[in-house]
């Protein structure tokens, strides 16, 4: 469960996230953009030295559905780790939310494993964070300003939405209904 006020401060945060890259309240906001400015570093299994072909073919062909992302850090740093075998709409998603994990500060696990001799991070799963980092992510992607500019002013519908976000038309639905953007009375 969100804590009270948290859905606001997210629409802050988007807004706030926004200006330091020196975008509109209502452009888009990259994930790797964003991840770039505060100094997370974006990973995917090819990228961490001396894995396995085995392991790796584990993580890119037999098991892509069954992972996403996750974030770490190790030696003070950030790093996010993602699955490049989905579609760029859910490799946005997926980053945001853990791009999310990292501005809330929430805290990251150094929790480790050896799998056939390579270093993979696992985190523990805590319930309200995951909760905080779904809501701020998706945030971050669509806030409600952003949606009302082009849903309401512009007239643009899902599709073009999502295209020009880089969201799943899923989200954008989604986010629509949550901010109670399509309930909003508007004239041209």
């Amino acid at each position: 469960m969100l804590k009270r006020g948290f859905k606001a401060e997210a629409e802050r945060m988007a807004g706030f996230y926004r200006k330091l890259l020196e975008l509109k309240e209502h452009d888009p906001l990259p994930a790797r953009q964003l991840a770039d400015k505060l100094e997370i570093k974006l990973l995917t299994p090819r990228d961490i030295p001396g894995i396995d072909d085995d392991l790796l073919n584990l993580l890119l062909v037999t098991g892509k559905n069954l992972w996403s992302a996750a974030i770490y850090r190790r030696e003070e740093k950030e790093y996010i780790i993602h699955n490049p075998t989905h579609s760029p709409l859910r490799q946005e998603s997926d980053l945001m939310h853990e791009i999310a994990h990292a501005i809330c500060a929430h805290e990251l696990s150094n929790l480790q494993t050896a799998v056939m001799d390579c270093i993979i991070p696992l985190r523990k799963y805590n319930h309200d964070q995951e909760d905080e980092a779904e809501w701020l992510g998706a945030c971050l992607q669509l806030p409600q300003k952003a949606l009302f500019h082009h849903y309401k002013i512009k007239g643009m519908d899902e599709a073009a939405i999502s295209q020009h976000f880089n969201a799943s038309e899923q989200m954008v639905r989604y986010r629509l209904g949550v901010t109670g953007v399509k309930k909003i009375k508007w004239q041209k």
